[in-house]
């Protein structure tokens, strides 16, 4: 299994075995919040894996439970203790409420962690894959009251973000695929979008990486509403999670309904797709295409 190397992870597994000791004890939820005086939704949030987690409620809380387990007790102190830490992304905080209120947080903790990641977009190359420029042209067209140091800073998020690709040990698997209007689209302009069509065949190289190309051809398809992200772990432990986009910022789906919904989505879109050697040769007339723009030009 991958080494965690976020705090999300370790929160999520501390969540979900608190939440299981305190229902095999019998207890509701308002009796711990009356031991630990504390409020309900603090022991909510610990038990969905949002709170950060501290060592003595956690203590309190397996004493309330009856757990004597030396060994389990361990386990979920040392869960306990990984849930505290910061993610990098938290050098970013002054500005990550601009691009996603209250949600980038999340989406960055569950892409530190994952295995794999399956994603489909509409209308943009994915975040994890965009050039800096292609980047910096989708941050100002969306956010246009930002302040030129926030874009700065955001393009800079955005770049450390791609690190989990390309890091040694255990890169995150992607399994991109990209709707044709994604290649024709010049955000940026033709030199920008020629740019970042260079990156996208470049990254196809890794064994990590694949992208192919949902043609007009294809016709309608279950994920016609909309781009989506699902972040899966390796560890059965761990929920798979859907992170769906939209204006506001990211939903998150967590429930077994939700998440088998969104791969019958994933894995038809798939199906409609081109090949990967084909959907390189579409790249590559695409990428022709604005460079013959520019020579005009």
């Amino acid at each position: 299994m991958p080494p965690i190397r976020g705090p999300a992870v370790p929160r999520r597994r501390l969540g979900a075995e608190l939440r299981r000791l305190r229902e095999q004890a019998g207890l509701l939820i308002e009796d711990v919040a009356e031991t630990l005086e504390c409020s309900t939704s603090k022991i909510s949030r610990l038990e969905n894996g949002k709170g950060i987690p501290k060592i003595r409620d956690v203590r309190d809380m397996l004493a309330r439970y009856g757990v004597t387990d030396s060994r389990l007790r361990e386990r979920l102190l040392g869960w306990a203790r990984a849930g505290q830490q910061q993610g990098w992304w938290q050098e970013f905080s002054d500005v990550m409420q601009q691009d996603a209120p209250g949600r980038l947080d999340t989406l960055l903790a569950l892409e530190t962690d994952a295995s794999r990641s399956l994603a489909f977009q509409v209308s943009l190359v994915h975040g994890l894959l965009q050039t800096e420029a292609y980047a910096r042209a989708v941050i100002e067209t969306i956010l246009p009251k930002l302040t030129a140091y926030d874009v700065d800073r955001l393009v800079q998020l955005r770049l450390r973000r791609q690190q989990v690709l390309y890091r040694e040990e255990a890169p995150l698997e992607l399994w991109h695929i990209l709707d044709e209007a994604v290649l024709w689209r010049p955000i940026g302009g033709h030199h920008v979008l020629a740019e970042q069509l260079k990156r996208i065949l470049q990254d196809t190289t890794r064994p990590n990486i694949t992208v192919r190309i949902l043609p007009f051809a294809a016709g309608v398809h279950q994920a016609v509403v909309g781009s989506f992200e699902i972040t899966e772990f390796t560890d059965k432990v761990d929920h798979d999670v859907v992170s769906v986009e939209s204006l506001t910022g990211n939903t998150f789906l967590e429930s077994d309904d939700d998440v088998i919904r969104y791969v019958h989505a994933f894995n038809d879109v798939t199906e409609c797709a081109l090949g990967p050697a084909q959907s390189a040769d579409l790249i590559k007339a695409a990428l022709a295409r604005q460079e013959l723009a520019i020579s005009e030009n």
